[in-house]
C-alpha cells in the first residue's frame, strides 16, 4: 500500500513540474518536401485546395485569414474566441521588403494562445509557399517531436507531438498551419 501511496505522488510532482515549467525549443529546418508526417492523427484542414480553411477547419480550430492586399507593412493581428471560449491570437508579418509584387516574400507567421507561442516564416512566390523554416515555440509541457514543412504549394504546417511525462500512457498531436485559399489570401488555423 505504501508503494502505490509513493508512485501516486512521484507522477503527480513530475506532473506538476512538467505543466508548470515551459519546454523551450528552437528548430531551424528548411524543408519542402511534401509527404505527410503523421498522417493517421492529423487530418488536413484544406482537403481541397480551392476551398478555403475556414470551410474545413476542425471544430474546435479557430483561423484568421490575412490578405496581401491589405496586410500593413508592420503585419496584422487577429484574436479569435473558439466555440469552447478558448483564446487564439494570430499574426502575420512581412519580413522581406514588402513594396515587393504583394504575392512575393517572406512572411513570419505567429500563433499563440494559453500556455503556447508557435512562429514560423513561410516564403511565397507567385501566390504558392516555396519554404517553411526558422520553427521557434514555447509550449507548457513536454514535447516529444517538432517540425516546420511545406504539405503543398498551398499550405505549409508547424507539428508537433506530445505526451505524458511517465511511461508516454496518452500522446496526441497539435499543429500550427498557413494555407493560401482560393482568394490567394493567408488562413492561419490550429488544433
Amino acid at each position: 500500500m505504501k508503494t502505490k501511496s509513493i508512485i501516486a505522488s512521484l507522477m503527480t510532482t513530475v506532473t506538476l513540474i512538467s505543466v508548470t515549467m515551459p519546454m523551450v525549443a528552437s528548430a531551424d529546418v528548411v524543408t519542402t518536401a511534401s509527404s505527410s508526417q503523421v498522417t493517421n492523427i492529423i487530418q488536413p484542414a484544406d482537403t481541397v485546395l480551392n476551398q478555403t480553411t475556414s470551410e474545413n477547419a476542425l471544430d474546435n480550430a479557430t483561423y484568421a485569414t490575412f490578405d496581401f492586399l491589405n496586410l500593413p507593412i508592420k503585419g496584422g493581428t487577429q484574436t479569435m474566441i473558439a466555440n469552447d471560449g478558448t483564446v487564439t491570437n494570430y499574426s502575420m508579418t512581412p519580413v522581406i521588403n514588402p513594396l515587393l509584387r504583394v504575392s512575393n516574400g517572406q512572411y513570419k507567421i505567429n500563433a499563440w494562445g494559453i500556455g503556447w507561442n508557435v512562429t514560423f516564416y513561410i516564403n511565397v512566390s507567385s501566390n504558392n509557399i516555396t519554404s517553411a523554416n526558422n520553427l521557434d515555440y514555447i509550449i507548457l509541457g513536454p514535447v516529444n517531436s517538432a517540425s516546420v514543412k511545406v504539405d503543398s504549394s498551398k499550405q505549409a504546417t508547424a507539428r508537433f507531438s506530445f505526451s505524458t511525462p511517465i511511461y508516454n500512457v496518452l500522446s496526441w498531436t497539435g499543429w500550427v498551419r498557413a494555407t493560401i485559399n482560393s482568394s490567394n489570401q493567408i488562413v492561419i488555423t490550429n488544433n
